[in-house]
């Protein structure tokens, strides 16, 4: 005799909820799938008013990017443009026929586990909807996270997150705080279009180049990382591979990194340190204090500047639910392998990760076929 058949909600139809819709599909399990835009895409989709900077580039290169079933097309370039991500989610989607199952323009504004099931609120929707289950992949790129400082600044303050052409640079004094890939990127066309670019780091990252003999850097250590050694040589090795190809963090102005090679996301760029080479990019220390519109450093200097960038990243957030169930009291990830509530059968979160090694969408995939499988 079959068995009671189970309905579950996905909330999101950005990179990381694509794949579980797919996988949902080919094992025949029964979903709804919100999506509060008109398309796919989520981050990359520029109706969203969390489209990423117009000037970002992937950090992982295409052959780690992709997803496993889906190659990009073959002319496309090593690291893949805003438009180009967008291009290649919406035409995931197309090749297997995901549009048809995604419900867009649906914004969740609740979800509830009552009773054993899950009570979904949709806006616009008088009724609540019923669920065996919910998957929530709504991403956490962003919620900006906001540092404080001693003092006030008096010129203008932007998160990263809402910067989103070099429009807004041009012809200013920016600081940017903050040592990730959106950092490099907005620093990149400050040293170009604005007055002076700056660049603060309380801690510093490793630096990789973004191709190592002529291939992406990324692939170059996803294929010599299957030689038969042990992780441990080949994190010496690659620790002495980026001493030869950058050399030394204290030859470019910027603090060592206080941790070991890939325990942390390191940061992809090649012309950030060129830019630092030809002085069109300064570095500094942390902030101690701001005053007006001069900024005071941990090493005593201090400048005067325009605009703050903060980009000092995102905080998961979600805002529709009770966020006790996923993060702990730090807004660290509490479930297992970041995916599976600890006690509940019925609740999965997907994409809640930030590789220090490969693509996010390969992982995605993987812990969509996961999700489905379980």
């Amino acid at each position: 005799m079959g068995g009671v058949v189970k309905q579950y909600c996905i909330i999101g139809a950005g990179a990381c909820g694509l794949p579980v819709v797919k996988a949902f599909i080919e094992r025949g399990i029964p979903f709804d799938c919100f999506e509060a835009l008109s398309d796919v895409g989520g981050i990359w989709n520029p109706q969203s008013a969390h489209v990423v900077y117009g000037s970002t580039y992937l950090n992982s290169s295409k052959k780690l990017s992709k997803y496993p079933d889906y190659d990009f097309p073959e002319e496309w370039p090593h690291y893949l443009s805003r438009a180009q991500a967008q291009d290649y989610l919406r035409s995931y989607a197309r090749e297997f026929g995901l549009y048809d199952h995604i419900k867009f323009n649906s914004r969740v504004a609740s979800a509830e586990r009552i009773d054993g099931r899950w009570r979904i609120q949709i806006e616009g929707e008088s009724k609540r909807r019923s669920y065996d289950g919910l998957i929530v992949a709504n991403g956490h790129h962003w919620h900006p996270n906001w540092p404080s400082y001693p003092g006030s600044f008096t010129g203008e303050i932007l998160h990263s997150h809402d910067v989103k052409s070099k429009e807004q640079l041009k012809g200013k004094r920016v600081l940017v705080v903050g040592a990730g890939n959106s950092a490099v990127d907005i620093l990149d066309d400050a040293a170009h279009d604005g007055a002076r670019a700056v660049h603060s780091m309380r801690r510093s990252y490793y630096f990789f180049p973004k191709l190592i003999l002529g291939k992406p850097a990324d692939a170059f250590i996803d294929k010599t990382s299957r030689w038969p050694l042990p992780r441990s040589m080949m994190r010496y090795l690659y620790w002495w591979g980026l001493r030869i190809t950058v050399g030394s963090h204290w030859k470019y102005n910027l603090p060592a990194p206080d941790h070991k090679l890939f325990e942390a996301h390191p940061t992809a760029c090649t012309l950030y340190l060129d830019h630092i080479a030809h002085g069109r990019i300064v570095t500094k220390p942390g902030i101690e204090r701001l005053d007006g519109k001069r900024v005071h450093f941990t090493d005593g200097t201090s400048d005067d500047f325009d605009l703050i960038v903060y980009a000092t990243g995102f905080r998961p957030s979600f805002p529709f639910m009770d966020q006790s169930l996923i993060l702990d009291s730090q807004g660290r990830s509490k479930l297992f392998i970041h995916t599976f509530h600890r006690e509940l059968d019925d609740f999965f979160v997907a994409g809640l990760f930030e590789p220090a090694e490969g693509g996010v969408w390969q992982i995605a995939d993987y812990q969509a076929r996961l999700i489905a499988a379980f």
